[in-house]
């Protein structure tokens, strides 16, 4: 099995950095700063990014982007409106209505369609979806719609923003490269996947907490997408599933790790991450069975649990110690927490902060957070 850590020339040192990194905004963060930044403006973006990096994800509604634009527009995020117009399952025709003769008045007239806002007073984005495998005729069809804001006597509401969302053509995704009149009527803006920012997306979203830590020790399992390989990757949308469908097994890795759940977690893994992924993943997850003694840390025998030695291990107790933290045992856990290296609170804290209400509101975290606030500056 290549690890492509290997591949990518990534050490030990990128890892410290990779952890550090928790604390600051990301790439991806910031191409959703720039399609705010334009949409809010009053023009059209163009997200470009690998499979399941979350594009779409981010303009739906509960989405960063839908409830960032629906605040700026003065509009409740429930009533803040989102449409998922694909091109690459309809056909062009279907974009102005079908025609039909009308006796009275001799003209042809259209059936306007379903999918399109008539409410003048209504407010959402229109979101364009795989915008780059759309056909010559479809390319047409949006040279009007996003210059003009019109589907031939169709006005779009001026309410609302046009986005649009594709794969890039080296993502191995069937796209194509869009016309340079179409492109030039976006902004084009690279959506590049990066592990702090799914970190912090993943805690607060309920992602396993093993498979986040798991992306903080192998980031590429976030931003190494390959479109070279034609099988099973890991991409944010694969590892979200696969969080899925582990929690719900209910499955536990042993201390041995040559248990039948031990090779069940391991199959999951490989089904929806491919091989290589697959297996560190679940390589990572067996670690979970040989963590120090938690209760005694729980328990306020922190003193008696030594720090891990391995980085891998470490992570881990992290991520099981935020995990189960709550009001009753924060203070406990802190203190052994307070043993740790700097880049271990950096990591406890996001994850404590993201996932652990009970916990962060307590008076002992927030000391404690105010007494390390120089780690987060």
């Amino acid at each position: 099995m290549i690890d492509r850590h290997l591949e990518l020339g990534l050490t030990s040192d990128y890892f410290l950095i990779s952890f550090e990194r928790e604390i600051e905004m990301g790439i991806t963060q910031d191409a959703l700063d720039t399609a705010f930044d334009v949409l809010s403006g009053g023009e059209a973006v163009c997200l470009l990014g690998p499979s399941g990096c979350g594009k779409s994800l981010s303009a739906m509604p509960g989405g960063s982007l839908h409830t960032r634009l629906a605040h700026y527009f003065g509009v409740d995020p429930s009533e803040y409106g989102h449409i998922d117009y694909r091109p690459s399952t309809m056909d062009p025709t279907e974009a102005v209505g079908l025609p039909w003769p009308n006796p009275e008045t001799g003209k042809t007239h259209r059936f306007l369609p379903d999918n399109l806002p008539t409410d003048p007073d209504s407010k959402g984005i229109f979101v364009i979806e795989e915008i780059t495998r759309s056909t010559k005729h479809w390319c047409d069809v949006f040279y009007q719609f996003v210059n003009e804001r019109r589907l031939g006597d169709y006005f779009l509401p001026e309410g609302w923003s046009i986005m649009a969302t594709g794969n890039r053509v080296q993502d191995g995704c069937g796209a194509t490269t869009l016309p340079t009149a179409l492109r030039d009527r976006f902004f084009d803006v690279e959506y590049m996947p990066c592990q702090p920012d799914f970190g912090k997306w993943a805690i607060e979203h309920g992602v396993d907490y093993r498979v986040v830590a798991a992306t903080r020790w192998h980031p590429d399992f976030v931003e190494a997408f390959d479109g070279k390989i034609k099988g099973q990757q890991s991409t944010g949308r694969s590892l979200t599933k696969f969080s899925r469908v582990l929690e719900n097994s209910g499955l536990k890795p042993s201390a041995r790790g040559k248990s039948p759940e031990d090779r069940r977690i391991n199959r999951l893994a490989v089904a929806k991450l491919g091989e290589d992924d697959g297996g560190r993943m679940a390589s990572f997850i067996g670690i979970f069975s040989r963590l120090p003694d938690i209760d005694d840390i729980v328990s306020g025998l922190s003193e008696s649990v030594p720090v891990p030695v391995e980085f891998d291990v470490q992570v881990a107790t992290v991520a099981q110690l935020a995990k189960i933290s709550n009001d009753s045992n924060i203070g406990n856990i802190l203190r052994w927490i307070d043993r740790n290296s700097d880049t271990m609170k950096v990591v406890f804290a996001c994850d404590v902060e993201g996932a652990s209400p009970f916990a962060r509101d307590t008076k002992e975290y927030v000391d404690w957070r105010i007494a390390n606030d120089s780690l987060f500056n």
